[in-house]
């Protein structure tokens, strides 16, 4: 029944930009619930009809966008990575990819508050938010035992991957939508020295 089509032609790649960009943009001024696909192809300039023929409904869309989102937010946050070896970690390695996550939130930050919210409600959306939150944990476990392999007996890296994660995220959601009298760089530095002290902790003593 579905007449959802994918766009190849450089007219219909645009056509669905620019729902996205609409989307996007009233998402954040009145909210994802309070926003409708009339509203949202109004805003694109097109047809409601036109915004059916991309997507099957305003959710579809939403979790196409989260995807892409999602995926955006994670290349900017490990971009470091592609810059010095990942078995020479150290304090300043681990600080700029601290702040290239921090900065991975400023893509959409509205955008990702109310996505993140909604994963309690919506079973699709905490899917989305699960899988990629595991995709971070591996990459930090895989860089943690690329790093540590004085204290293999020593360490647990799942434990640590999930400690970090979690630590960060939350520091994040604390300086980016909630807001804190810290400057985020104090924050950044913070974590720096803990996730350092915790991860490189005992290399001289067990070397």
């Amino acid at each position: 029944m579905s007449s959802v089509r994918t766009p190849k032609q450089k007219r219909g790649i645009e056509t669905r930009k620019q729902i996205t960009k609409a989307a996007f943009k009233l998402f954040a001024k009145k909210g994802i619930h309070g926003t409708n696909s009339t509203e949202i192809a109004k805003k694109a300039g097109i047809s409601t009809g036109s915004f059916y023929a991309y997507f099957k409904n305003k959710k579809t869309l939403l979790l196409e966008m989260l995807e892409d989102y999602l995926e955006q937010h994670y290349r900017m946050a490990w971009r470091p990575l592609s810059g010095f070896n990942l078995d020479e970690l150290d304090r300043d390695k681990i600080r700029a990819i601290l702040a290239s996550v921090f900065e991975a939130y400023d893509i959409a930050p509205e955008f990702h508050r109310q996505t993140h919210a909604l994963r309690y409600t919506d079973r699709d959306i905490k899917r989305i938010y699960e899988r990629e939150r595991e995709r971070e944990i591996d990459q930090i476990r895989y860089v943690i035992e690329k790093n540590t392999p004085h204290r293999v007996n020593t360490l647990d890296s799942q434990v640590a991957s999930l400690l970090i994660h979690n630590s960060v995220e939350n520091v994040a959601h604390t300086i980016k939508f909630m807001g804190s009298d810290i400057q985020e760089k104090h924050l950044i530095d913070g974590l720096a020295d803990m996730i350092t002290g915790y991860i490189m902790g005992g290399s001289e003593d067990e070397g």
